[in-house]
């Protein structure tokens, strides 16, 4: 296998030096979207995974499962995505943007952030804050809704590990309130808050009524975020208010990056030991498995199980409206159907959730060689757009909050519709939108007055 890991080499250095150009800069001390989308999801949560199954043959219980040629297509997809998405995105900044991306990257990070308006933006704060207490009311439902959370349940009482994780599908699969109250005014709302409130807090460190302010927003969301039991958001949460602070501060200092890769750490062993009673350190399970060879999993196992043992789903991913009236086809997931394939028994003891990994998979799984050959193409332009966007925007509370969402939230291994159709960044964007034009509407009243008030000392 020594020739897959001189291929593995030269794609991987290849890689690094097209999302360099395409990132402005790969610098760990100055993350941004593009090279975290590097650094994590495809180095860290795929590339590394499938080359310590193909090159170098270590056991994992998913690909374990596949076949060799299936296991080989997942290697070939990962090398084309960390090929082609740079590549697409390159072109992307060269042919709408003019290129620029380095000197537009170190321009935003070595920007102070300001306000958008002179009055301390103190139409937005009423906003936002008004949107906070909404999140809260609707994590509050939630919790109603769920009746059972898993936290709340092990932590009164205690349970064993099969039981939190039937508590965790039950809350998470069955919830039966309304799921548009859940996934965008609790996971959603509740989240992006907080990173605003923390911009403002930061531009005004002075004022208690932020700070306070940016604390309630912080208990709100890590009670949105762990209502089904899940480790992962929690600490997906901690890591981007600590990116947001990095775009604020123009960059993270070598200590700010060990302390914090020190406190993940602690803090991603402390859930493990929490929810399961005991953490395992090998390279193929428990946490670094998890990240390095779990994430990755669920991709060969994607071309064993389309079509051959499942025809492709033709759009069936996409959200139920969609799959029904543009592809005509039942709604189906695939992450979900590789646990109907492979856990049946599982999803009958309520213990069974999805397997999630990169994006190609999900492509493929819908469109075959079609999505295959596509997919890279569209993530790259997408991704792209967002990154030059947002890095071109002023430095202020409601442009660091969405970098800090998008460092996390780009689903580059949570599949690929979210790509071509998602339903909550076009939420997001119409919230921004109508906050900006509260912002204008409430000012307008005051500014006529203020020329009402100028015309008459004028005639005196």
């Amino acid at each position: 296998m020594w020739i897959y890991g001189l291929i593995s080499l030269f794609v991987l250095t290849t890689s690094f030096f097209l999302f360099r150009n395409a990132a402005g800069t790969m610098s760990i001390y100055k993350l941004n979207i593009v090279s975290w989308t590097f650094y994590y999801h495809l180095f860290l949560q795929s590339f590394i995974g499938i080359n310590l199954v193909v090159v170098f043959g270590v056991y994992h219980y998913l690909m374990s499962r596949a076949s060799a040629d299936s296991l080989l297509m997942a290697y070939w997809a990962i090398c084309y995505a960390m090929l082609m998405m740079p590549l697409t995105m390159i072109l992307v900044q060269e042919l709408f943007f003019g290129g620029r991306i380095g000197k537009k990257v170190n321009a935003f990070f070595a920007a102070k952030i300001a306000p958008l308006q002179s009055r301390r933006d103190s139409t937005l704060v009423i906003f936002w804050r008004g949107l906070s207490l909404l999140a809260l009311l609707a994590t509050l439902y939630v919790y109603y809704q769920v009746k059972t959370p898993p936290f709340v349940i092990f932590f009164t009482y205690g349970t064993t590990p099969e039981e939190f994780a039937r508590l965790r599908i039950a809350a998470k699969r069955g919830f039966t309130g309304n799921r548009y109250v859940l996934n965008l005014f609790s996971l959603l709302l509740a989240p992006f808050v907080s990173y605003v409130a923390y911009g403002y807090h930061r531009l005004y460190r002075e004022s208690t009524l932020h700070r306070l302010w940016f604390y309630f927003t912080v208990i709100v969301s890590v009670l949105a975020v762990t209502y089904d039991g899940e480790k992962a958001p929690v600490i997906y949460y901690a890591i981007t208010l600590f990116f947001i602070k990095s775009f604020i501060n123009g960059g993270i200092k070598k200590g700010q990056l060990l302390t914090i890769l020190l406190a993940t750490f602690v803090l991603i062993v402390t859930t493990y030991v929490i929810t399961s009673g005991t953490v395992n350190f090998a390279i193929n399970s428990g946490p670094g498995g998890r990240i390095l060879m779990t994430q990755v999993g669920g991709l060969p196992l994607h071309f064993e199980v389309f079509p051959n043992r499942v025809p492709f789903l033709k759009g069936a991913s996409f959200p139920a409206w969609m799959s029904n009236s543009v592809f005509g086809v039942e709604h189906a997931r695939s992450a979900r159907v590789l646990v109907e394939v492979y856990n049946p028994r599982g999803i009958q003891a309520g213990t069974a959730g999805v397997i999630n990994t990169l994006f190609m998979g999900e492509a493929w799984a819908n469109f075959g060689w079609f999505g295959f050959l596509l997919a890279p193409i569209v993530v790259g332009v997408v991704v792209q757009f967002i990154h030059n966007l947002l890095v071109s925007l002023p430095k202020t509370p409601l442009s660091v909050a969405p970098m800090g969402y998008f460092m996390f939230r780009l689903g580059i291994t949570g599949g690929f519709v979210g790509f071509v159709w998602n339903a909550t960044w076009l939420v997001l964007l119409v919230i921004i939108i109508v906050g900006l034009c509260s912002r204008s509407f409430l000012l307008a009243p005051s500014r006529n007055r203020y020329r009402r008030q100028t015309i008459n000392v004028d005639n005196l």
